[in-house]
């Protein structure tokens, strides 16, 4: 069972882990944000078990690390302040179900996290656990080796029971026979298309007052938009490793107190590994020592930088001396859209934008644009959005008037024609009269790619002809116009061959184990005593 448990978790936990240890510490001040609004000395409580304000904290920065790394930029501030209270609620979720699983006698053994931990292909060489491939992971997360070992303990644990009622669960043969009936189901189905084509060619006038009525309605999409440029000081690790030159007997100590990092996997596993000699890796060690050392230099110089540029709000002239950092200029960008080098990010456009750095002319506190890499802007230009002359903009508003005016004739002649069709009249003779075609698709499946999409997927919201009547009809909108579709006659789907039976009964049987430890968990939360902190 845990061997199971195991194979099938290892991928996404792996990749929820991997996602920790991809951002070193890119935030500044979080926990003072978070751990400041609370006056008890938990965040809630849980079963009488506490979670604590660093617990939240870390928790907090986690998941903005990892919404980050999906988006590939960072992340609005308005935004992350939505992350504080999601944050607690996965605390709580992950305390519930672990007191679950440990009242119900599942176990983890110190065995099994090792063993979970060193298949981890993230932390090998060479297809062998490297330690010290995992210690420098472990220094550049909120993980202390413990607290690492423990989430894989607590994910192991709690993954037991949602395994377990996955694999428990079963599909009838009914069940089945009805899932198949629906999901390869056929249908006959018939077809004509509207295409623009049949009003664009016409002339077509729009009123000068109803071009104007719309330009007045819409002022907001003809606005040239507000931008700003900036001046800025940036900071560096890259630009910190270029000014460090280290002697050979730095570089020698550093490799002496780090030989392990540079040492070859053993290829017997009794084995220790292999320590190579300082001439052989005196390269990667001083890319090492200066990496580090850079690192180390770039938090006294962001200080620094902070302490100058607050305390001297109006300029960035006195900060760059001392510092020895030249002021750049930013191209003008906008709000709402990345720009360029640094205007691509998110928060750097958030805050250049803020009352304080737009309207009152203050440098901004430090922004941390990237792991490595840190500004502080000052608006150099701002120019206010301003509404655009109608003369500039009356092609664009008669174009989409035309287009709206075209769509509304399209959809009034498909209803003209979806009723026709519903009368006795044959479908051939009734687009004789409008200079149009009749497709017949012939009995198709739901996924076939013979017809657009749209007219697929609306052919199959159609409900079955019943009675007198032989043919549904429906109207739907595709990217080239209209379309006027009927369904004949429905079939419902059968199965091509055994294998297809189980892979139909396994997805089945997976979706009902899945809603079955849902409504599990949901009733857990239900029953827990949980007392959140004010």
């Amino acid at each position: 069972m845990l061997m199971s448990i195991r194979d099938h978790t290892h991928g996404w936990i792996a990749t929820v882990i991997v996602s920790l240890l991809i951002l070193s510490f890119a935030l500044w001040g979080i926990h003072s944000y978070i751990v400041g609004g609370f006056a008890t000395p938990y965040v809630a409580k849980v079963n009488g078990v506490e979670i604590s304000k660093a617990q939240l904290a870390t928790a907090y920065e986690r998941m903005q690390r990892q919404m980050q790394m999906q988006s590939s930029s960072e992340l609005p501030l308005s935004a992350a302040k939505g992350l504080k209270e999601r944050a607690l609620q996965e605390l709580i979720y992950t305390q519930v179900l672990k007191q679950a699983s440990l009242q119900q006698d599942y176990r983890i053994s110190s065995y099994q996290v090792d063993n979970f931990l060193e298949s981890m292909p993230q932390f090998q060489i060479k297809g062998q656990f490297s330690l010290a491939r995992f210690q420098q992971a472990m220094s550049l997360t909120l993980y202390s080796t413990v607290d690492f070992l423990e989430l894989i303990k607590t994910t192991l644990l709690i993954d037991q029971p949602r395994l377990g009622t996955i694999f428990t669960s079963f599909s009838l043969p009914n069940e089945v026979a009805d899932v198949v009936a629906l999901v390869n189901q056929e249908r006959d189905i018939q077809y004509t298309v509207l295409p623009l084509q049949l009003f664009l060619n016409r002339p077509m006038t729009i009123p000068q007052d109803k071009i104007l009525a719309y330009y007045q309605q819409h002022a907001e999409e003809y606005k040239t938009p507000e931008q700003v440029s900036v001046e800025y000081l940036e900071l560096t690790v890259a630009d910190l490793e270029k000014n460090t030159h280290p002697t050979t007997q730095e570089l020698k100590n550093f490799y002496n107190e780090n030989s392990s990092s540079f040492a070859l996997p053993a290829k017997d596993k009794k084995k220790n590994p292999e320590i190579q000699p300082f001439e052989k890796v005196k390269e990667k060690v001083a890319t090492a020592f200066i990496h580090q050392k850079a690192e180390e230099q770039f938090a006294n110089v962001r200080e620094k930088l902070a302490n100058l540029t607050y305390e001297h709000p109006d300029s960035l002239k006195l900060a760059a001396q001392e510092l020895g950092l030249p002021i750049k200029t930013s191209e003008s960008f906008v709000k709402d859209k990345p720009g360029k080098d640094i205007a691509a990010s998110n928060k750097l456009r958030e805050v250049a934008f803020s009352n304080d750095v737009l309207n009152l002319q203050n440098n901004s506190d430090v922004i941390q644009i990237s792991p490595d890499a840190a500004v502080v802007i000052r608006v150099k230009l701002h120019t206010p959005a301003a509404l655009l002359a109608l003369d500039k903009v009356q092609k664009q508003i008669v174009a989409k008037l035309q287009t709206v005016e075209i769509n509304n004739k399209l959809q009034q002649l498909a209803t003209e024609i979806q009723q026709k069709l519903q009368t006795t009249m044959n479908p051939e003779q009734i687009m004789q009269q409008y200079h149009l075609s009749w497709n017949y698709a012939g009995v198709t499946g739901r996924h076939s790619t013979k017809i657009d999409s749209a007219i697929l997927n609306a052919a199959f919201s159609i409900s079955k002809p019943a009675g007198d009547q032989k043919i549904s009809y429906v109207i739907t909108k595709i990217p080239s116009g209209y379309a006027v579709i009927g369904v004949k006659a429905v079939k419902e789907g059968t199965l091509k061959n055994k294998d297809e039976y189980r892979v139909f009964a396994e997805q089945i049987q997976n979706t009902q184990g899945l809603l079955e430890y849902e409504l599990y968990k949901d009733s857990l939360i239900k029953r827990a005593k949980v007392i959140v902190g004010s």
